[in-house]
């Protein structure tokens, strides 16, 4: 790296690792070959050391390298969970000319999916989970399916190329945006309570226009 002195804080800070465990790859030269945020299950962590070990950053991204994978395994496409706050298609998310009433969420999931189960059976069932996020607009997408989508900066697309433009390759992943379409944060890996509810007090109290590092922010407020 850059051979620069500095605290695990700084350093962390610098590198925006807002949720842990946070893995960086490097490659030989010190340059990132791969981030890891939160946890992922066995599999794909086994995934994430072949792509690095064998070098496959250099020639294409680590979403295309996992549906490599699973483009070889067979199986038949599970129904989602739903939920009675999810907008109903179709998909116009455009605020680049008229900004919404309210911040966004949209959870990109897929069916047969262990851990959109949990989150739509432990986090989005306690009550305060579920009291805060009524106050956005919720948008379910398959990330394997190529349903048309307008995103929030107004372009045409289909769920699973906005996904892949995203660079998300774990689901469930949650992508929060404020009132203008922009991007303030996600969460992409194994959603537990307390993390999720300081996400959305991050959102919901607008700390990311005072303090755009999450993580900094909640040192600093005491969430």
């Amino acid at each position: 790296m850059e051979g620069g002195v500095i605290t695990q804080r700084e350093y962390s800070l610098r590198e925006k690792t807002n949720f842990t465990p946070s893995l960086i790859f490097f490659n030989e030269q010190g340059k990132e070959a791969l981030r890891l945020r939160g946890y992922y299950p066995p599999y794909q962590f086994r995934a994430a050391l072949e792509y690095v070990a064998d070098k496959h950053y250099k020639k294409e991204s680590f979403p295309d390298f996992l549906a490599r994978g699973d483009a070889v395994t067979t199986f038949e496409p599970g129904d989602m969970n739903e939920e009675d706050f999810f907008i109903s298609p179709p998909h116009n998310l455009d605020r680049s000319r008229f900004p919404g009433q309210r911040p966004m969420v949209v959870y990109f999931e897929q069916g047969n999916c262990h851990a959109c189960d949990v989150l739509h059976g432990q986090p989005l069932r306690d009550p305060a989970i579920n009291k805060l996020l009524r106050g956005f607009d919720n948008v379910q997408l398959d990330i394997r399916d190529e349903t048309p989508v307008i995103t929030p900066r107004g372009e045409r697309t289909n769920a699973q190329q906005w996904a892949k433009d995203l660079g998300l390759f774990y689901t469930p992943s949650l992508v929060f945006f404020d009132e203008q379409g922009n991007e303030v944060i996600r969460v992409d890996s194994v959603v537990r309570f307390y993390r999720l509810r300081k996400v959305i007090n991050f959102i919901t109290s607008r700390g990311y226009l005072t303090e755009p590092n999450y993580q900094r922010w909640r040192v600093n407020s005491g969430f």
